[in-house]
């Protein structure tokens, strides 16, 4: 036993820190055959418990996997541990149990899954599902390399670092953490009006974004430090440096946009770059009248933009799932609409009743098409989960679906 043990150790010195920490501890005396043996008994129980986890303990496939799992697990956490240095890492596998190792491990891949991959906000809890996945995917590769690690635990602490400057920002400027789907262009937004000397410091509705691009516009304008030290008088110091470099981002990438000649609102908003801004939606907001009474609840929910057929979608869906309309769409609303319509289905006599109360009358006959021959069927095609061949249990297929037809707020996940 001991003999295979050593030939092992040979075979796997310059590859996963593991076996160079347990080759290291054998050399230097710091780990006795008794405690080789010790861990020889750990790893069986752990591969077994692995392999049950992942599929089954009872293929030999499975068990080579959960083998390099393990080995996986425990070298990661030695290396986090040890900070590299074989010695520590030795004395670790000599006082403690291979399977506490391997689950901290774990635990490390885990809360690395926790953590926003992206400066997007999920308001939802970590899925089992998900979590087991992430775990599958990283344990299965032939080594986790540490640098990856640490590179990607860096990257998404930067992250939860911005979405909790947002949630700063929000509060302070008057908008609900519900309300946001991503950091970046509450961020954006809240440097603009700190741009703009005398812009009340509040996240602008969409008509008061109109002021602030306009205002910003003019090239005398410069940056008021002593306003931006007032707003950021009572921030945490991580947060007034967050803020610093926003606002150097904002002037020197952002701005030049603004200022540029074809620049437009709605380019800003809805545009190829659509998503740069965040507004806060206002049902009080001033909306163009039309001419006749009864198009005024129509106008105010698609804020006169009815002729693009993405706000038409949206407000067709939120009504149809029985949703108040609105004329965009927030990534928690979208997950919402997938789970009322997996659940009970679209209502299109609802859709048909808004029309007929709420659209002017020379547009119903179009609108009624629209949503009865092209949207409802493609909508009810992509937004279900019935396919066993083309499952969608997170909804992924189908929030890209929502998002690319209708005036979603949020931007597409990186891949």
């Amino acid at each position: 036993m001991a003999g295979r043990m050593a030939t092992a150790l040979a075979t796997f010195d310059s590859r996963p820190f593991f076996d160079k920490a347990l080759r290291y501890g054998v050399q230097q005396g710091l780990i006795t055959p008794e405690r080789l043996l010790g861990i020889q008994t750990d790893f069986s129980k752990g591969i077994v418990q692995i392999a049950n986890f992942f599929g089954t303990a009872h293929l030999r496939p499975e068990l080579e996997l959960a083998l390099r799992r393990m080995v996986n697990l425990v070298s990661l956490y030695l290396e986090d541990m040890s900070g590299g240095d074989l010695k520590i890492a030795a004395a670790s596998l000599r006082d403690k149990t291979l399977l506490s190792h391997s689950k901290a491990g774990s635990d490390m891949l885990k809360r690395l899954h926790a953590m926003p991959d992206s400066t997007l906000i999920d308001h939802g809890p970590v899925s089992a599902e998900g979590q087991r996945a992430y775990l599958d995917e990283k344990t299965a590769a032939d080594t986790i390399p540490f640098t990856e690690y640490r590179s990607g635990l860096a990257m998404r602490q930067a992250n939860r670092n911005t979405i909790d400057f947002a949630f700063w920002l929000a509060t302070k400027m008057g908008v609900p953490r519900d309300d946001i789907d991503d950091a970046d262009p509450l961020i954006r937004s809240a440097m603009l009006v700190i741009f703009v000397d005398r812009a009340e410091l509040k996240l602008p509705t969409r008509t008061a974004f109109v002021g602030l691009i306009k205002a910003a516009r003019n090239p005398k304008i410069r940056l008021n430090e002593d306003r931006l030290k007032v707003f950021l008088r009572e921030a945490r110091t991580e947060f007034q440096q967050l803020a610093r470099r926003a606002m150097h981002r904002f002037i020197e990438t952002d701005l030049p946009q603004i200022r540029a000649s074809s620049s437009t609102v709605d380019k800003f908003l809805y545009g190829n770059s659509g998503g740069m801004y965040f507004v806060s939606e206002s049902l009080d907001e001033d909306v163009r009248e039309y001419d006749r009474l009864v198009a005024r609840e129509w106008d105010r929910v698609t804020r006169g933009e009815a002729d693009d057929p993405a706000v038409v979608a949206t407000v067709f869906l939120f009504v149809a799932t029985g949703f108040p309309p609105k004329a965009s769409l927030l990534l928690r609303e979208a997950k919402e609409i997938i789970r009322v319509f997996r659940t009970c289905g679209f209502d299109s006599q609802a859709v048909t009743k808004f029309v007929d109360d709420h659209a002017p009358e020379a547009m119903r006959e179009d609108l009624l098409k629209f949503w009865k021959d092209e949207l409802k069927g493609e909508a009810e095609e992509q937004l279900s989960d019935r396919d066993p061949n083309w499952p969608d249990t997170h909804m992924a297929r189908a929030l890209e679906y929502l998002r690319k037809t209708c005036r979603a707020t949020w931007k597409a996940r990186r891949r």
